[in-house]
């Protein structure tokens, strides 16, 4: 091939972005997770999945162009950087999954401690009731 087909360059450079912005939601779900906000942890990894299911939707399309001449594609600049992109991203993830996984773990066990807690409740509340009727209170 030996040059650059403008068609393939322009899907080059789509893939490129969206592999951006999926690097950008990590950088910004790290950054909350650190903080311990986790108030819009769902909107972002939401919107993740979804950038996630466009880059590979487009990938389906432009994979097939580029392994049809490789060794000049791999001299693109934007082809490294869509690479180091998805490098980095790949690299924020294992940092990402073990506080996800953490985050998950302290989540059930406090959903845990409050269904015990209210289960406890309701049967302080059902002896109550019981009380106040046997007295002739209810």
């Amino acid at each position: 091939m030996g040059e650059f087909d403008p068609q393939t360059e322009k899907l080059l450079k789509s893939s490129f972005e969206q592999y951006r912005e999926i690097l950008q939601q990590a950088e910004n779900l790290l950054k909350m997770m650190d903080a311990c906000d986790y108030s819009q942890v769902d909107e972002h990894v939401i919107r993740s999945q979804q950038l996630q299911s466009e880059a590979s939707r487009q990938d389906e399309q432009l994979l097939p162009l580029l392994t049809l001449d490789l060794p000049t594609w791999e001299k693109h600049t934007q082809y490294q950087n869509r690479l180091d992109c998805i490098r980095s991203i790949v690299e924020l993830n294992k940092v990402l999954l073990p506080k996800i996984h953490g985050v998950m773990a302290i989540t059930k066990a406090e959903l845990g401690n409050l269904s015990g807690g209210r289960n406890a409740l309701v049967g302080y509340a059902s002896q109550d009731a019981d009380k106040r009727v046997f007295l002739g209170i209810g």
